[in-house]
């Protein structure tokens, strides 16, 4: 069938949010298959399986709508130039079914994955391999890990010393798990920068005219420190103007620093005046502009001396991190070359091993040859979300699309789409300039197209996102290369005159945006109206909390969270199958053991509860977890209410399938069966007739009529981060510019360092833009996910703040049109309820009103029979309702309290300053703190660090975690829960210490509850004390009943942290 329209066949397309690059790309597979070409000819490719099955279902519904309607069949055939009858349409749609398991419609993985699987003995591996999850793969290192060292004990000296190289200069040196985590993160670093050479060779590295390289090999510090000093005792140093008695003074201590310094020193701990020294001299300019109460100048050979001292310290601390970069190359040599014969050769592989496998050939030939096959199966390449695309991805295609784009008949097609404003997935290896290296190199033989007309959102979302995201605001968040590929977004025909409202309001009080957001959605009531709603947030952390809240809140209003549930470890039935597993193998476990003794399924005895936990270990240990699950699942469910029956056998199944999934790995340590249920997420979905929570990532290339945004905090857009392992090592890796491989890598230095030395700081002006660029694509795709309404929620902006994060850019780019009526105003406002003070809209546009289009469709209400229920009889699981002892607004709240007493920080900070102390089982005299808070406190904020700072400083504090002279059992952050009066009492301890005997028997125990609050002006420790009273009481009725104690044997401790004060009582 011949065109009689210009098809062009090589297309790149640079797409915007909502313009329709996917419907786009179907059309054009529909073209081929109208021009004769067979479907597995084509190769159709995206970066979610998600958007991979959208391919298939988009494809068949245009052909199945154009064979049955004349103005679908007549598009088609305007777009084309092509006469189709309903007849060929049939015809195309019967091939394509027939042809299903021979297509390539997937993911760039699933294709890596069929290509291997084609030829596995090409590709170094064992027929039959399969892919590991990360469960798996762990449990496959930690085995690989043991052998290796268990085999190489006569070289455990060479391993030590590389240990130590890998470590030097840090507080952290457990062994085991520390190389667990670095294996399990950065093999495939070793396939991507091989030669050691490249690995933390700083002299190499660094450009020959750096400072540090230019000292003499014997130079010594204390000369030029001796100096100094001299010359500013004497008047040589040159200062413009006079420098004051004080100022000297300050600077004379400055230069003592330098003299102090140690290696692996955290010079950012140092005075501001050894860091304004420090940085000041490393500049170009030959003078150093010194701060102290006024500027100065100084000039002349003093700040010769001092930059050289600098210098100094510089070198010296990368040449640390080279050696701890040189000491990870050789303990990754060592245990990755196990790993890959014991584990990778004989079939077990990861998705991130795919596209290396492909690309990893000694024999030029070979790969030419494979390359040659591929190329023979497949004629037309089609990609989808280019942007998302890895180097290491592109080096497997490129060499095949470079056949299709320089085909010289062109009879080959080649589709690209891609939108770079949404690359959101740089850390999982995407890289969005590839796009632009794609456009650059071949742009001689791609017709380039721009999208920038949306067909999802109408006026209203598009001028807040055009407002935000266009408006080339600061130039230190909008960078420069977000400016460069910026386009004005229009709506299109079909949604231009489509009603639609955005609103931003701000408050300090997280409880706060949560009611207004539960106020918004009972307002609007989006799911009986019939519209469309999703919550969308940065972490899942929140979707879940949010929709814990919205359930309490509105119990008839569907909300489903679609971040994925922890079956695991959010249910109390759940968590007494995984009891008894924990009490089977660890029969000394106090916690386990009461827990089971708490539990309503089982009334058994100290003898008989010996009994059921040896058939639990014969039953695990001859069939298996699964079977374990089904037997004791099905025989406690006997025992559940009715009206909880379908959320347990749900939670059931769910917990079956990842028994299962563990059992086909044939493991039987149950201790790895623990971990991996409780890390394991149920499989994510929600119903389109729900308000759907999910995370910014989760919602890409979806549609709603309206999305909520209550999560858009945080730090400053600019915060960097390298590649970091779970135990917490970060390494820079600079991109080959082949886009295959590393050129070399680093053990990332600390940002002073980077901050300081002119080479690093210009690798952190580059990193500060990539994740300010990625940044700006989160929130993009974020906002530009509603059709007709969009709901912001923050935290006000703050001046005082130094922090540039997405807060600042709003109040940078938002603001309230002065001729907005103030009906509008008040309109908008009554969306959220009445709130109190501190609540307030930052700013509206557009029809407050534009969800009545609709009117809500209630659902009947039903007369149901009641039913007596005073006599339950057996003890069973059941919904009941529900008291927490630390929620406050289940108690009376005293005047003094509303006028005096402080809320808390908020939660946030509270949540921050018990993660630290979580960390902590007991603190040992000798710990450095800063060092502590360093390795420990990654990602956490200055305020919650500050806190942990001054408390652990305090002896009182600190003898609460001195490790006691005699035996004890400490339990941290332990949620527990159990029925009183009809109601069912749950909370988390922060820390309970047991005092055990020789023969492990509970003597006694202390619960310590931190608190970050402080009392106000007007009110005293003791009432904030007798805040907290009932709580740790409900606390201590919970650990009566879990250990046996008596009350008087269980001591109840309060630590305010922020003070800090202790307050104990028994």
């Amino acid at each position: 069938m011949s065109s009689s329209k210009k098809i062009e066949p090589r297309t790149l397309i640079k797409a915007s949010a909502g313009s329709g690059k996917t419907f786009r790309l179907t059309d054009r597979f529909i073209y081929l298959l109208l021009c004769g070409e067979k479907p597995e000819s084509i190769v159709a490719l995206t970066f979610s399986r998600k958007a991979a099955g959208e391919f298939f279902d988009a494809i068949l519904c245009k052909l199945a709508e154009a064979a049955i309607n004349d103005k679908d069949r007549a598009r088609l055939e305007k777009e084309f130039g092509l006469s189709i009858t309903p007849a060929q349409l049939r015809e195309k749609i019967a091939l394509l079914l027939g042809s299903m398991n021979r297509l390539t419609l997937g993911t760039l993985d699933s294709f890596f994955f069929s290509v291997l699987a084609s030829a596995p003995l090409e590709y170094g591996l064992a027929i039959g391999f399969d892919l590991m999850d990360e469960s798996a793969a762990r449990e496959k290192w930690a085995l690989c890990l043991r052998q290796c060292f268990e085999e190489s004990i006569a070289d455990s000296p060479t391993l030590i010393d590389a240990f130590a190289k890998a470590r030097m200069e840090a507080e952290d040196r457990e062994f085991f798990p520390w190389m667990l985590e670095l294996g399990f993160s950065f093999r495939n670093f070793l396939a991507q920068c091989p030669d050691s050479k490249n690995w933390g060779s700083v002299e190499q590295l660094w450009p020959d005219d750096s400072t540090w390289k230019q000292l003499p090999e014997n130079y010594d510090l204390a000369d030029d420190y001796r100096q100094a000093v001299e010359w500013l005792e004497d008047g040589t140093a040159s200062f413009e103007p006079a420098m004051t008695p004080s100022a000297q003074k300050g600077v004379v201590k400055a230069l003592g620093e330098f003299r102090n310094w140690s290696p692996g020193a955290d010079l950012s701990k140092n005075s501001t005046g050894f860091q304004r020294l420090f940085k000041g001299v490393m500049g170009k300019k030959p003078s150093l502009d010194y701060y102290s109460r006024k500027d100065y100048e100084i000039r002349g050979e003093w700040v010769e001396a001092v930059r050289r001292m600098s210098a100094h310290i510089i070198g010296e601390e990368l040449k640390i991190y080279g050696m701890r970069t040189q000491g990870i190359y050789s303990l990754l040599k060592r245990v990755v070359n196990s790993y890959n014969k014991k584990v990778l050769e004989k079939g077990g592989i990861m998705f991130s091993d795919l596209p290396i496998l492909l690309t990893n050939s000694e024999n030029e030939l070979e790969k030419l040859d494979r390359d040659y096959r591929l190329d023979r199966k497949y004629k037309h390449w089609m990609l989808d979300e280019f942007q998302d695309t890895s180097p290491s991805q592109w080096a497997v295609i490129e060499p095949l699309l470079e056949e299709v784009l320089y085909n010289p008949e062109d009879e080959r097609m080649f589709f690209c789409v891609g939108d770079q404003k949404q690359a959101i997935y740089g850390w999982r290896g995407g890289d969005s300039r590839l796009f632009g290296y794609l456009e650059k190199e071949f742009q001689s033989r791609l017709e380039i197209e721009n999208m920038n007309e949306s067909w999802r959102s109408g006026l209203d979302v598009l001028g807040a996102v055009n407002q935000v995201f266009g408006s080339k605001a600061d130039p230190s968040i909008l960078v420069s290369r977000w400016n460069e590929i910026w386009k004005t977004h229009i709506p299109s025909e079909k949604t231009k005159n489509s009603t639609g409202h955005v609103a931003w309001w701000t408050t300090k009080d997280e409880d706060e945006r949560f009611r207004a957001i539960a106020d918004l959605l009972r307002e609007v009531d989006p799911v009986n109206r019939g519209w469309t709603c999703a919550i969308l947030t940065q972490t899942r952390k929140t979707a879940r909390e949010l929709v814990d809240f919205l359930r309490r809140e509105l119990p008839g209003m569907p909300v489903e969270e679609e971040v994925g549930s922890l079956p695991a470890r959010d249910n109390g039935f759940s968590q007494y199958l995984l009891s008894l597993l924990r009490a089977a193998v660890h029969p000394t476990d106090n916690w386990a053991i009461g827990h089971l003794k708490m539990c309503p399924f089982m009334e058994a005895d100290s003898d008989s509860l010996d009994t059921i936990l040896e058939e639990v270990r014969t039953k695990v240990y001859e069939s298996g977890f699964a079977s374990f699950v089904r037997q004791w699942g099905e025989q406690a469910l006997e025992d559940v209410e009715e009206e909880a029956q379908a959320f347990v056998r749900k939670r059931l199944e769910e917990i079956l399938t990842i028994a299962q999934s563990f059992d086909q790995n044939g493991g039987k340590n149950v201790d790895l069966f623990l971990d991996f249920a409780r890390r394991t997420e149920a499989s994510k979905g929600a119903m389109e007739s729900s308000i759907r929570a999910m995370t910014i990532h989760g919602s890409k290339g979806l549609t709603f009529d309206m999305v909520i945004m209550p999560d858009l905090g945080g730090g400053s857009l600019r915060n960097t981060g390298g590649h970091r392992s779970g135990n917490g090592i970060e390494l820079y890796k600079s991109l080959a510019k082949s886009g295959l491989g590393f050129d070399w890598v680093l053990a990332k230095p600390k940002k002073f360092l980077q901050e300081a030395d002119p080479f690093l700081s210009s690798m952190l002006t580059n990193d500060e833009e990539a994740s300010a660029f990625e940044s700006l694509c989160k929130f993009y795709v974020g906002m530009t996910r509603p059709a007709r309404a969009l709901y912001l929620f923050s935290e006000p902006y703050n001046p005082k703040s130094s922090s540039k994060n997405f807060i600042y850019l709003l109040n940078d780019t938002l603001s309230m049109d002065s001729t907005m009526e103030q009906e509008v105003i008040d309109k908008t406002n009554r969306l959220t309820g009445q709130r109190e003070g501190g609540f307030e809209l930052a700013y509206c546009s557009g029809s407050p009103e534009w969800w009545r289009k609709r009117e809500a469709n209630l659902p009947q209400r039903e007369e149901r029979e009641l039913v007596d229920r005073g006599n339950f009889g057996k003890r069973k699981y059941r919904n009941l309702s529900k008291s927490r002892p630390s929620d406050k607004e289940q108690r009376g709240v005293e005047a003094t309290e509303l006028l005096g007493i402080q809320a808390n920080t908020g939660k946030e900070l509270g949540t921050e300053v018990h993660a630290l102390f979580e960390n902590v089982e007991w603190w040992e005299k000798k710990a450095d703190l800063s060092k502590w808070l360093e390795q420990q406190g990654k990602g956490t904020s200055r305020q919650a660090m500050d806190i942990f700072n001054r408390a652990m400083a305090d002896p009182e504090v600190k003898k609460i975690f001195a490790l006691p002279a005699q035996k004890t059992e400490v339990w941290m952050e332990r949620s527990f829960a159990y029925q009183k009066e009809g109601k069912m009492v749950q909370g988390i301890f922060d820390r309970v210490v047991l005092s055990l005997s020789e023969s492990d028997e509970i003597m006694a125990a202390e619960i310590i509850d931190f608190k970050t609050d402080r009392p106000g002006k007007d009110a005293g420790l003791d009432q904030l004390v007798d805040r907290y009273r009932g709580q740790l009481e409900s606390y201590r009725s919970a650990l009566v009943r879990l250990t046996g104690l008596p009350e008087n044997k269980i001591r109840m401790t309060l630590l305010f942290t922020s003070m800090p004060q202790i307050f104990s009582w028994e």
